[in-house]
């Protein structure tokens, strides 16, 4: 946001500042080999064709995360995960929290892979990557109670085509996206899921980005 420290405006109202153990911090940024809340690194390179997309910085998971408050072992699928960034800050903040990554680009997922194994044994056990179409493993988006999309790239048929598919996600999921809202109006979401809030968060490399949080409502809040 354009104002000082201590300003506040509707974009960053109600946003969350999560403390988190120094150690985990420093996991993180050895992880990454850089300072995890740079927002000052150079623009994203195209990678094999593809432009890699834009990542959160390690603050701005955390606040994330605090925001969707995932419960012990809950499980994150990110379809674009990138270099892995939000996959290691998952597994570090939540207790026994599961994350995992679907990234087109082979050279962001190697350059993932290698930063997983800078990570603790135990967190590493926890983070499982796959190079593939995001769409390769959409039956198995069931699985997961938190799902991040990376926008970047998507066309618009190919965002609907996305957006069709969280609709069958289950009770309860709360569904995040990077950069731009799952529907042309930005104030309404999917058949099936309900709108949360839009906010803006820190990136990596490219300023702040909008993030549109959703969620599918259990059925008895259907009702009601």
């Amino acid at each position: 946001c354009q104002h000082g420290p201590q300003g506040r405006c509707l974009q960053c109202s109600g946003r969350l500042v999560q403390n988190v153990p120094l150690q985990l911090y420093s996991d993180f940024c050895s992880a990454f080999s850089s300072p995890a809340s740079s927002s000052t690194a150079p623009p994203p390179r195209a990678l094999g064709g593809q432009v890699a997309g834009r990542e959160l910085t390690f603050p701005a998971l955390a606040a994330l995360t605090a925001c969707l408050a995932p419960e012990p072992g809950e499980r994150l699928l990110h379809l674009g995960s990138n270099s892995g960034r939000s996959l290691a800050a998952w597994a570090l903040l939540v207790p026994r929290g599961v994350a995992c990554g679907v990234e087109p680009c082979s050279q962001l997922h190697d350059a993932a892979a290698a930063s997983m194994l800078r990570l603790d044994a135990e967190v590493q056990q926890r983070i499982f990557l796959h190079q593939g179409a995001l769409l390769d493993m959409q039956g198995e988006w069931h699985q997961a109670t938190a799902i991040f999309l990376n926008c970047d790239g998507l066309d618009d048929g190919r965002l609907a085509q996305v957006a069709a598919g969280l609709e069958r996600v289950s009770p309860g999921t709360r569904m995040v996206s990077l950069g731009r809202p799952l529907c042309s109006n930005p104030n309404r979401a999917p058949t099936g899921l309900q709108l949360v809030r839009q906010v803006l968060y820190r990136t990596v490399c490219s300023g702040n980005t909008s993030v549109f949080i959703y969620r599918k409502p259990q059925p008895h809040e259907l009702n009601s």
